[in-house]
């Protein structure tokens, strides 16, 4: 597999357009176009970069060169994101966010709303 064959199954994979694509790492839809037919062959490295980290692949699978498709890289990145929130908010925050994950739109809807009417209330704000 190409390297813009590999891009246009990733993207396809995330569920993005090509101009979704092409406002994430800053170039035209036109271009993205291009990468996936394989019409440019000198693809600058920033914008490889780029595109592997929001695919959260390695540079190297993107080209090519590489033929495991890493999903550690992307675990990495939710790990250390989950510890960061846990680090600032503490371990209510990342089991709040759990539990948030799990309702579906309306219920999330819901839980906004509960949420903006608790923090209206000064017997839940006050330390």
């Amino acid at each position: 597999m190409n390297m813009g064959e590999r891009i246009k199954q990733l993207r396809i994979e995330k569920g993005w357009t090509q101009e979704y694509l092409g406002q994430l790492i800053g170039v035209q839809k036109a271009a993205i176009k291009k990468y996936e037919k394989g019409e440019v062959e000198n693809i600058k490295r920033s914008k490889i970069k780029v595109m592997a980290d929001a695919f959260g692949v390695h540079p190297t699978y993107l080209m090519g060169w590489d033929e495991e498709y890493n999903h550690d890289d992307q675990l990495t990145k939710e790990v250390k994101l989950i510890e960061e929130i846990q680090n600032r908010f503490g371990k209510t925050a990342v089991h709040l966010l759990n539990a948030f994950e799990q309702l579906n739109d309306t219920g999330k809807e819901k839980a906004l709303e509960n949420i903006s009417d608790l923090v209206e209330i000064p017997k839940y704000t006050e330390i």
